[in-house]
């Protein structure tokens, strides 16, 4: 049974980076130069929510050390905003600018188009299903085992 999940985990992580490998094509494509696939990722993950750094992580709408990184890039090539919380000084607030929500737009409609042929045949709901539950089976083992 290790060996499927280990099989399975290889396999997200495949399927991840042909997913970016895609994002950049189009990137190329639309010659878009000023944003990497993983933020072009990060962008339209956010899309029209209202999110703090730390929720980026929490999200999972990255996964990775360098999110600080590529949200200041992101920032620096107005792609997103960012603005300091009322509630707490500490904490900023990042939302995605008109510049950053026409590049979504375009993606979404792109990558919509590409992936319905891809998805055709296939049960992309049963998938999702299946992998939340293998998912939350090893957080609840995880959470069994001793540290």
């Amino acid at each position: 049974m290790k060996n499927r999940f280990m099989e399975l985990s290889i396999y997200g992580e495949k399927t991840y980076r042909v997913f970016l490998d895609l994002i950049k094509h189009e990137l190329d494509k639309l010659n878009v130069n000023d944003i990497t696939a993983i933020q072009a990722f990060i962008l339209m993950n956010i899309s029209s929510n209202v999110v703090t750094i730390g929720e980026v992580l929490t999200r999972g709408y990255y996964i990775g050390s360098n999110a600080s990184y590529n949200l200041k890039k992101m920032i620096n090539n107005e792609y997103l905003t960012q603005s300091t919380a009322d509630y707490d000084k500490r904490a900023s607030h990042l939302r995605v600018t008109d510049k950053g929500k026409e590049l979504c737009h375009k993606l979404s409609n792109i990558l919509d188009a590409k992936t319905s042929k891809v998805a055709k045949g296939l049960d992309i709901e049963k998938g999702l299903e299946s992998l939340k539950k293998v998912q939350n089976s090893l957080k609840d083992a995880l959470q069994l085992s001793p540290l």
